[in-house]
């Protein structure tokens, strides 16, 4: 990998981690109390495995599926995100505390890595023979993302308290209408 496609990788990654911050903050917010290193890590990890892995995906099935996941690819993303925005809001309404869902977490990483199956689509455009080093840095800077993300999440939800929960389901529902919109 040469000095301009490592520079492309990362820039790429970042741009692609921006759904996935978005998400990591909302998670650290509403699981202030119980959200330590080991769930850090492991959100974190998904988001990052799944900006890894999507790409790949893009790339090996982009003749076969590349209609279907251009035409119905945003509609799937944005309504993931607004489900699981409504439910943070509905849970974040009452006082009760909520446990972190792994299954949650995996559906979120999935939703905010729709757009990286495009960038798979558009590496196989490209013609471009191998893919494998450019999606590893895209799994790592969005890994780094989102644990900062989750870290500025708990930090930001101590200090907001309950609110920050249901600021942090309005930040997921917006997300995913503007994914619905203008993707």
């Amino acid at each position: 990998m040469n000095w301009n496609n490592f520079l492309e990788a990362v820039l790429l990654g970042g741009a692609l981690a921006m759904d996935a911050l978005a998400a990591s903050v909302a998670l650290g917010a509403a699981n202030r109390r119980r959200f330590y290193w080991s769930r850090i890590l492991l959100t974190a990890g998904a988001f990052g495995f799944f900006q890894f892995f999507m790409p790949l995906i893009g790339f090996y099935i982009s003749g076969f599926a590349e209609k279907i996941v251009h035409q119905y690819g945003n509609w799937i993303a944005g309504l993931l995100l607004i489900v699981i925005g409504g439910k943070m809001f509905f849970d974040g309404s009452d006082d009760r505390p909520h446990a972190f869902s792994v299954k949650q977490l995996f559906i979120l990483a999935l939703a905010t890595s729709i757009d990286a199956l495009f960038v798979g689509v558009s590496y196989r455009c490209m013609l471009r023979s191998s893919i494998f080093m450019d999606v590893i840095v895209i799994g790592v800077v969005t890994l780094l993302i989102s644990a900062a993300g989750c870290l500025l999440g708990r930090w930001s939800g101590k200090l907001l308290g309950k609110h920050c929960t249901i600021l942090g389901a309005a930040v997921l529902i917006m997300l995913g209408i503007k994914v619905i919109i203008w993707s």
